[in-house]
């Protein structure tokens, strides 16, 4: 059902239901992602696998195996067909992978700390990547060198826009600058900040809405920041969520950008309005632990969460037949 078809509000998103709960594996699950389509997803796993599902069955579709290497932050490349992911063993390398045949097609080399982030542009090849050497990297799928470099005083942070002509960065944990892609190098065109944040409160990951509004900022705490994209205020702070093990945890918007979606130590999915900041819905998770990942299709009425098992949600009855067979 795509998204565009449903009003999302607190009674559309509580017939969101677990329709599936895969028993791939039992590893961890470290990063997961929909296909900008929202048919497919894709998942990395503490017990270096990747593991591909069709959307449309709930089934898996392939998995791949990176023991020497190992896997995290992965994310399906502009295709489709083919995926990014970095390396936790033996470097610091991120690996362009071949879903059709499980083959590398292309490393990308230069950072020599660990990759904390990877993302990719909705627009063209490029992609973002940022690690513990406190650089952010520019790349081009097509070519194996960097074709930009910022090195900063902390790890940062990084994400594209929705249309793939600006990136934003968060630095040190309360400032976030903008970037034109066209002149990147010319510094950024908007900075703001810093913003208030409390001592120990680490930005872990940020994300633009689907609508471009607005800028979310994960942490490791249970407070997550809803800025105004295009004036640097914070719009809210949602922090009703609880975080107990001060783990990061990965919040996603609906398509629509009206309510943000973020797991909890109390074994609850928390959707917030955008709009008021207020919670709109409570539902339990499956196995009523902590989901540290809680994110939502791009383009339909899909979302996955995963604590020690992931679990795939819908609300059209359909679907939910037929990821039950």
């Amino acid at each position: 059902m795509a998204s565009k078809e449903v009003e999302i509000n607190a009674g559309t998103l509580a017939k969101l239901v677990v329709a599936k709960q895969p028993t791939d594996t039992t590893a961890r699950v470290n990063s997961l992602t929909f296909s900008s389509k929202g048919d497919q997803m894709i998942m990395s796993t503490d017990d270096d696998s990747i593991f591909l599902y069709d959307i449309n069955s709930g089934n898996r579709s392939r998995n791949v195996n990176s023991k020497k290497y190992g896997c995290s932050h992965v994310k399906f490349a502009s295709d489709g067909l083919c995926a990014l992911h970095g390396s936790t063993k033996v470097d610091n390398t991120i690996r362009y992978l071949s879903l059709t045949d499980n083959k590398y097609i292309r490393y990308f080399q230069g950072h020599d700390k660990l990759v904390t982030g990877i993302n990719v542009s909705p627009l063209d090849d490029m992609f973002l990547s940022v690690a513990q050497d406190k650089t952010i990297r520019l790349w081009d799928l097509k070519t194996h060198n960097c074709i930009g470099l910022m090195n900063l005083s902390a790890t940062p942070i990084a994400t594209f826009d929705p249309e793939g002509l600006l990136f934003a960065a968060g630095l040190d944990n309360n400032i976030i600058k903008l970037y034109d892609l066209r002149s990147f190098d010319k510094g950024p065109f908007s900075s703001f900040g810093p913003l208030e944040n409390e001592d120990g409160v680490e930005w872990t990951a940020m994300r633009f809405s689907p609508c471009g509004k607005y800028i979310l900022i994960c942490t490791n705490s249970n407070q997550l920041f809803l800025v105004d994209a295009f004036s640097g205020v914070i719009k809210y702070v949602l922090q009703d969520h609880q975080n107990i093990e001060r783990v990061p945890l990965m919040a996603s918007f609906v398509p629509d950008s009206s309510h943000v979606m973020v797991g909890s130590s109390d074994g609850l999915i928390y959707f917030y309005d955008v709009e008021t900041g207020l919670v709109a819905l409570k539902t339990q998770s499956p196995n009523n632990l902590t989901c540290h990942i809680a994110e939502f299709s791009p383009r339909l009425f899909v979302a996955a969460t995963t604590d020690a098992k992931l679990a795939l949600w819908c609300a059209n009855d359909d679907l939910k037949a037929r990821m039950q067979l």
